[in-house]
């Protein structure tokens, strides 16, 4: 197999630690091998459109032209969860001015003049006067000054036109909607006959709302996105039962003030990485490539934010599904990351300490191989893992050393591709820790992303083969005869 094409590189031959999730779509699944080609590690496939047929496609298609370049492709199913919606209005559409009231009342209707439905079962028993109401995606701005009979009376704040099924949020509101919805159930159905790797997980409130899809998505990791004010009250919860989260800055940005969310952003960050738990980083980060051959400089300010704060991956949404340069907004995603990443800015970066809420031996040999990989400016740390948590462990103390996971699981292989400064490499599980060092060597070597010589950092766990028992670091030559005693 040729192995120049296995991962993007800049003129030095480093690879870019930072990941790339792209949306697969109508401009983009006939070009998935040039999207893997420019960077792209991770395929987002996006539930709030397209047909079964279209996601099996997709999928068939990616896990093939994956397979052909030896490359571990994670596929994130991102399920859409419940969409809180206007109703209609005569002529589709209506101006609101500041100063005046709208009755909203619950249903999905065509509304009346001063009237607009909202399609959220129960919401006017929970709403109270002073919550505040956003439409149209947050245009239109409206605090509640009263509630009887079922129906809520609000003033608007800040005007503009709203118009049919525009999206509605309610920030301050306790609703009573649950997950999974009965779309959720059926596309987590769709999506664990397709083996995706991870599911994006939408309107998540609490921990709850994460165990309650767990149950019915007991195997792909789980990404909660975080897009309501309700999920920074019960962050920590929702770290707890999570694998990964998603900053979704969309609609995070319409329930908490836009000149806070870049703030939040970096605390999303800093708050997963403490928790062992990987990030993606969403939403508009090239949006003006949804036409143009080039990023603007606010936006490539942007995604170098996003690596410099620590994130594991940059997501591309309509770029890529819809947009006229899907392979241009990779490459860019890929250059602005190897850029930051290759910075003294990058290297000096404030980094998480130990993790003292989880005091174990996988941890603790994490950090130490960290440690020794900086002291001695060994440049690969090589972690045999099952599951990916010994991987996982080691990245969040984002290493200026590679991570290399070799894993025997197709599922760990695929998964690791979301998180960063972890290169996934398949190899078949051997009997005895020996063994596994002196092949998995010879594997680096045959690759090339190793030579002969070279001194590495090992992580394994003993016995081999059990989950979650990483309790070894070796200093290791690649070459030399393995052996523990």
């Amino acid at each position: 197999m040729d192995m120049s094409n296995l991962e993007h590189t800049d003129s030095s031959g480093r690879l870019a630690r930072t990941k790339v999730v792209a949306t697969i779509g109508p401009a983009s699944e006939g070009i998935i091998g040039e999207l893997i080609d420019a960077g792209l590690r991770t395929a987002r496939i996006n539930f709030s459109h397209g047909e079964p047929d279209e996601h099996r496609r997709r999928v068939d298609n990616i896990r093939r032209i994956a397979d052909e370049r030896g490359l571990g492709i994670g596929i994130l199913a991102d399920i859409q969860g419940p969409k809180l919606r206007l109703g209609t209005f005569p002529g589709g559409k209506r101006a609101l001015h500041v100063g005046e009231y709208l009755i909203l009342i619950e249903g999905s209707g065509e509304a009346k003049p001063g009237e607009a439905f909202l399609n959220i079962p129960g919401f006017a028993a929970t709403i109270d006067v002073g919550h505040c109401v956003y439409l149209a995606d947050g245009q239109c701005e409206l605090v509640v000054e009263s509630v009887q009979s079922g129906v809520a009376k609000a003033r608007v704040l800040r005007g503009g036109w709203i118009g049919d099924r525009k999206g509605v949020h309610l920030p301050d509101t306790d609703l009573a909607i649950r997950l999974p919805t009965p779309k959720d159930v059926a596309d987590i159905a769709l999506a664990r006959e397709m083996e995706v790797d991870m599911i994006g997980v939408s309107f998540v409130g609490s921990g709850a709302d994460l165990r309650a899809i767990r149950k019915v998505a007991p195997q792909p990791l789980l990404v909660a996105k975080i897009e309501r004010s309700a999920a920074l009250i019960n962050l920590e919860g929702i770290l707890e039962e999570t694998d990964g989260i998603m900053v979704a800055r969309g609609d995070l940005g319409v329930e908490t003030p836009l000149e806070k969310l870049p703030l939040i952003q970096k605390d999303l960050i800093e708050m997963a990485l403490k928790a062992g738990k990987f990030t993606i980083t969403a939403t508009e980060m090239l949006e003006s490539m949804v036409v143009a051959a080039r990023p603007t400089r606010a936006e490539v300010a942007d995604v170098a934010n996003a690596v410099l704060d620590g994130t594991d991956a940059v997501m591309l949404s309509a770029e890529t599904a819809v947009g006229a340069h899907p392979i241009l907004a990779v490459k860019a995603m890929q250059e602005i990351a190897l850029a930051m990443e290759s910075s003294e800015r990058y290297a000096k970066a404030t980094r998480v300490a130990f993790h003292e809420a989880e005091p174990s031996f996988s941890n603790g040999t994490a950090l130490a191989a960290v440690q020794a990989s900086k002291a001695l400016s060994i440049q690969h740390i090589v972690c045999f893992t099952e599951t990916g948590n010994t991987a996982c462990q080691v990245s969040r103390f984002r290493p200026g050393a590679a991570v290399i996971a070799l894993t025997p699981h197709r599922r760990t292989f695929q998964a690791l591709s979301v998180m960063g400064h972890v290169r996934p490499v398949l190899f078949e599980r051997r009997d005895n820790l020996e063994t596994m060092l002196t092949d998995g060597s010879q594997l680096l070597v045959d690759m090339g992303i190793c030579t002969t010589g070279e001194q590495v950092v090992m992580v394994a766990g003993v016995p081999p083969g059990i989950a979650r028992t990483t309790n070894v670091m070796k200093l290791h030559h690649i070459g030399e005869v393995s052996s523990l005693y």
